[in-house]
């Protein structure tokens, strides 16, 4: 052999040493999440000053290889709070723990396995209600100080963390078993303290709408999603209201946040393009309890149509004294007069799922509940009927104000979706949905694909396509440069089967859930990783789901059960005389 041979053995590729690298990177966010475990202190957190080091530290590592802002603030921020599955006991030794104080013998919690029945559908229910919309009602009440009742409602995380800050102002909510109730109470103010607002963004605007309108100050803090999320368009337009916000975490766009606020507002408002829509609705619920007339400007903003659905049968429903021009939108504060039962629309972010199902499956979903006038409403709309379900609603009393009377809406489709050309849909209508619902017409699409039918999918107008490709390939389809889907091979119904996915939103996971409504005869369904991100917002969703294809009738049925005779109670006049207890018994 000479000093110039080769080695003849075949390389590995490069995808597969990527691959390698990206499981060594997760071994190590596992080690370093199970070290962070061991420093928390004795109420499970990490001491600020703890953080605040290794934050500086991570940053000074990173000024030496990248200039990326991400890499120094959203990617530590994430490694502070990502979760990780307990080790499956059975690769433990029993009365082990690990370097990360976990318990020993914790069992790995199962994926859920979306396996529905392929039959025709009858689906007749109570609509899941508005969750914003209940908010701004205990918004309201809270702000007022009347009293009020909203039953039945979602009673979801968003709402119960709303009903919690608002506690902290001095509202008196009680949360009940299907509802909210308002007690009478002082109008609540704008004390310097920490409100968590959950993971929900509507409830910062909702807060920030209330404090901006008095002198006052307060620290806000929140779940995750919130601390990632990117508040800087509100930070640049708050100086105009005389407010300032201020993050607590350097180089972050999101929450903990400082609020500094004047009381001091302009006639006229004119929020700029990039800022929030929510931002705007928080403060026009929140314009009736300012102590001046205030002039919101809408007129350029690109979601005014939105805002001014939403916000303006709710101020109206309450008497507050508002007038409209071409996008211009005057408060004058005054007292309300609240409607001690509000009625509530139902929410379309989840009942078009609902709807839908008779379009994947065939059959029928009755939901009982008012349809919204909101434009993206009008568009979902649309889109089912475009694609053939026959859709209708039912007669329902005007306004928003008190009364027992209400609407509905039914869905029915005779065969299930085989085509769903969505490339030929009429302009401008899949860009008429917000971009959190584009999991709808993907899914869709891929039910169509999956039962081997005619599927086309276009660029969705601010969608995160990585999501969609991430949603494609966890359902065995692929989306070709035409935009036609298609299966990716012969086994990926079973690859598909046996894959967890962990969808990043819950849109997401009901999207799943309707994919597997289409799935062939080899695929024993879909695994969803993280089914406690749809039970968040919809805790009934997956036993409504898991009842398919009738739900409403196994419910009747459990409720017809033959009931327990009633227990007699028997009137005596013998006294019960305990007996003498004996020293060795003390």
């Amino acid at each position: 052999m000479t000093e110039h041979s080769h080695d003849t053995r075949p390389r590995r590729p490069l995808r597969e040493v990527v691959s390698n690298i990206d499981r060594d990177i997760l071994h190590l966010l596992l080690r370093r999440h199970n070290l962070l475990a061991r420093m928390h202190n004795s109420k499970g957190f990490l001491d600020p000053a703890e953080e605040k080091a290794l934050r500086e530290s991570w940053e000074a590592a990173v000024s030496r290889v990248s200039r990326d802002a991400r890499l120094s603030g959203r990617f530590f921020s994430l490694m502070q709070e990502v979760e990780f599955l307990p080790r499956p006991s059975a690769q433990r030794d029993e009365g082990e723990g690990d370097e990360g104080g976990q318990a020993a013998g914790a069992e790995r919690r199962q994926a859920f396995n979306l396996a529905p029945a392929l039959r025709p559908v009858r689906v007749v229910m109570p609509a899941p209600l508005a969750c914003r919309t209940t908010r701004a009602w205990l918004m309201l009440a809270a702000a007022s100080g009347q009293a009020l009742r909203i039953e039945p409602c979602l009673m979801n995380d968003p709402i119960v963390d709303c009903v919690k800050a608002l506690n902290q102002l001095g509202a008196g909510l009680t949360r009940e078993e299907c509802g909210v109730a308002a007690r009478e109470t002082s109008p609540a103010g704008a004390p310097d303290k920490v409100l968590h607002v959950g993971d929900s963004a509507w409830n910062f605007f909702l807060l920030l709408g209330h404090y901006l309108g008095r002198p006052s100050r307060a620290k806000f803090t929140g779940e995750t999603g919130l601390k990632l999320a990117d508040f800087s368009a509100v930070r640049r337009f708050l100086p105009s209201l005389g407010a300032r916000l201020v993050h607590v975490v350097p180089k972050s766009d999101g929450l903990p946040a400082r609020l500094e606020c004047s009381g001091i507002l302009p006639d006229v408002v004119t929020p700029p393009a990039d800022a929030p829509a929510e931002l705007a609705e928080g403060i026009l619920l929140a314009a009736p309890f300012y102590e001046r007339p205030l002039t919101l400007d809408l007129s350029a903003h690109p979601r005014q149509r939105m805002i001014l659905a939403r916000v303006l049968p709710i101020l109206r429903a309450a008497g507050a004294d508002i007038s409209v021009l071409e996008g211009r939108v005057r408060v004058t504060p005054g007292s309300l007069r609240l409607p001690a039962r509000p009625r509530l629309p139902l929410e379309p972010e989840l009942a078009v799922f609902l709807l839908a199902l008779p379009l994947v499956l065939s059959g029928e979903t009755r939901l009982d509940g008012d349809w919204p006038q909101w434009p993206e409403a009008q568009a979902v709309w649309e889109l089912l009927q475009a694609l053939g379900l026959d859709l209708r609603r039912e007669q329902s009393g005007e306004g928003m104000g008190e009364g027992r009377q209400g609407g509905a809406v039914r869905a029915h489709a005779a065969a299930p979706l085989k085509r769903a050309a969505l490339t030929a849909l009429p302009d401008g209508l899949l860009a008429a949905l917000p971009s959190d619902w584009a999991p709808l017409p993907v899914a869709l699409a891929a039910c169509a694909a999956l039962r081997g039918g005619e599927a086309s999918l276009p660029e969705l107008p601010g969608a995160d396509m990585n999501e969609v490709t991430s949603f494609l390939h966890a359902v065995g389809l692929e989306r070709n440069v035409e935009g036609a889907l298609c299966k990716t091979a012969q086994d990926a119904p079973q690859q598909s089967a046996a894959q967890v996915w962990n969808a990043p939103s819950p849109v997401w996971a009901l999207a799943l859930a309707l994919a597997a409504c289409a799935r062939d005869g080899r695929n024993q369904g879909f695994r969803l990783g993280n089914p406690g991100i749809m039970t968040g917002l919809f805790p009934a969703f997956w036993t409504l789901y898991n009842a398919l294809p009738e739900p409403a009738a196994k419910r009747a049925a459990a409720g017809n059960a033959q009931a327990a005779p009633a227990r007699r109670r028997i009137i005596t006049t013998a006294v019960a005389v305990p007996p003498e207890l004996k020293e060795t018994d003390y």
